[in-house]
């Protein structure tokens, strides 16, 4: 793994105290996932509740069946669901060619019936992972696909769910996907961070099949494991924070950032904020001023794990006035901006959370000034999109699958199965890459022959004029006497996963 550290500054005078950001950037490289891999345990939890019927459900199972499909001899698979009463419908099995057929026939029968227990659900599927009988080493993964909000159950409120969730979630993760703009999305957000696995905001029913896809293609493609960097300050240098929307322990001087993963051709980078002391003298070349380790658990075919550590130093040139490097190098600062966008935005909604909408939308909006002065025009106008998003209790709740894919995407791209449209193009537009090669070969798979034809708006004219309004192309009219007989048209436009 490539494992590198970048001062936001290369040179600062010597004779003051300097505020920098230290940005410590870690790059997965390209493996051979179908030779070379470790066994997968993954045990869809799906909401079968009322609401779910129709379209939902069948993407849900159409999800399920795709993800049976690819999974190979010495992966593992159970099914779990949940509506008043949860049932376990298939406990954790090898995946041979049998087992695949009775799973698919299990899936087959799901049916929409009753309430949400959410809690209830997770709870069982993380029993299973953490009691069955499977290999070391073995990846283990709960999906919840839900489309509502927990109302009955062992946990109902929110923090009760991931209290419960801390308590019980053991070697297992657990990522949630989220069906349509009425779900809770801020609380799966929060579930799927708090249980190490990925978010989905999944806003119509065929878009469950791409971000199923990137979910399992980010299982298949997992480079290395429990990542743990620890960046040790001396001479006198603090770190005064931790910028990045990560798990994070400080003891003493030292400060321990701590990731579940990191999938292949993935690059992630952290960013920390510096307080250099002053310095006797100017020196000729770049100073040490902090040591950092890092070390992750590789799995090969066998689940055989093996432990790198590598060491670093972040080194930083201290010079006379006039010499010092006056803005930041913009490939740096670039990354810098965007975990300073997340930091606003926790901020901003810990804010309207409280009902201080004013206040969340003043936190956007200076980020914005601040990024766009740095030249940071993306990262500015997405921050300046939030803002109106806090204005209000109703517009903050109806944007809540805009404001979790967004703060999921800038936090870990790659780990946001599913997001909202309009957030996905912002991204981009800032630079993130949000998946590797593999979770785009497994959405295209998943995804061909599908013939997914999208929700259209039709208006009759009295004239006999038909308007069909098909997204995401604009309007198209057809137009016919209204006497004469109508000829039957199918009018299907395959939704682009081009986006993904």
């Amino acid at each position: 793994m490539n494992i590198e550290t970048r001062f936001s500054h290369d040179k600062v005078k010597h004779d003051q105290e300097n505020n920098v950001h230290l940005v410590v950037s870690l790059k997965a490289p390209k493996t051979d996932w179908q030779k070379k891999r470790p066994p997968i345990c993954i045990i869809p939890v799906v909401d079968v509740s009322g609401s779910m019927e129709g379209q939902k459900i069948d993407y849900a199972k159409k999800s399920v069946m795709k993800l049976i499909d690819h999974l190979q001899p010495g992966d593992y698979c159970g099914l779990v669901t949940f509506t008043t009463d949860v049932e376990t419908v298939f406990k954790p099995v090898e995946v041979t060619q049998s087992k695949k057929e009775q799973l698919r026939a299990k899936v087959q029968e799901l049916h929409a019936q009753h309430s949400t227990n959410f809690a209830g659900g997770m709870l069982e599927g993380l029993e299973h992972l953490n009691k069955s009988d499977l290999p070391d080493g073995c990846i283990l993964r709960v999906v919840m696909l839900t489309d509502g909000i927990a109302n009955c159950g062992p946990a109902v409120a929110p923090n009760d769910i991931l209290n419960a969730l801390k308590a019980n979630l053991g070697k297992g993760t657990v990522s949630a996907f989220g069906y349509g703009t009425d779900c809770n999305q801020e609380l799966l957000s929060s579930v799927a961070k708090v249980g190490k696995g990925n978010y989905a905001y999944i806003k119509n029913p065929d878009d469950a099949l791409s971000a199923f896809a990137k979910e399992l293609g980010g299982l298949l493609s997992t480079y290395a494991q429990n990542i743990l960097i620890e960046v040790a300050p001396h001479n006198g240098h603090v770190i005064e924070e931790v910028l990045s929307d990560v798990d994070v322990e400080q003891k003493d001087k030292t400060v321990k950032i701590k990731l579940p993963e990191i999938f292949a051709e993935e690059e992630r980078h952290l960013v920390l904020s510096f307080k250099l002391s002053e310095q006797t003298q100017a020196l000729p070349r770049a100073m040490n001023v902090a040591d950092v380790n890092v070390s992750y658990d590789l799995l090969d075919e066998n689940a055989k794990k093996t432990t790198k550590t590598e060491e670093l130093k972040a080194k930083i040139q201290f010079v006379k006035d006039g010499e010092q490097q006056e803005k930041p190098t913009p490939e740096v600062d670039k990354i810098i901006g965007l975990a300073q966008l997340v930091k606003a935005q926790v901020e901003a909604e810990s804010h309207a959370a409280r009902g201080e909408y004013k206040t969340a939308g003043g936190v956007m909006l200076r980020a914005e000034n601040s990024l766009r002065a740095r030249g940071l025009t993306a990262h500015a106008n997405v921050a300046r999109g939030l803002a109106p998003r806090m204005a209000s209790a109703g517009v903050y709740a109806a944007s809540g699958g805009y404001r979790a894919s967004m703060k999921g995407a800038n936090s870990r791209a790659y780990g946001t199965s599913g997001m909202d449209d309009e957030a996905y193009v912002q991204v981009q537009a800032m630079g993130v890459v949000a998946e590797n090669s593999v979770q785009v070969d497994l959405m295209r798979e998943f995804t061909t022959n599908e013939n997914v034809v999208p929700p259209v708006n039709v208006a009759v004219s009295p004239g006999g004029e038909v308007k069909i309004a098909a997204p995401p192309g604009g309007s198209i009219k057809i137009s016919a006497p209204a006497k004469k007989e109508k000829k039957e048209k199918t009018l299907a436009k395959k939704r682009s996963t081009s986006r993904w």
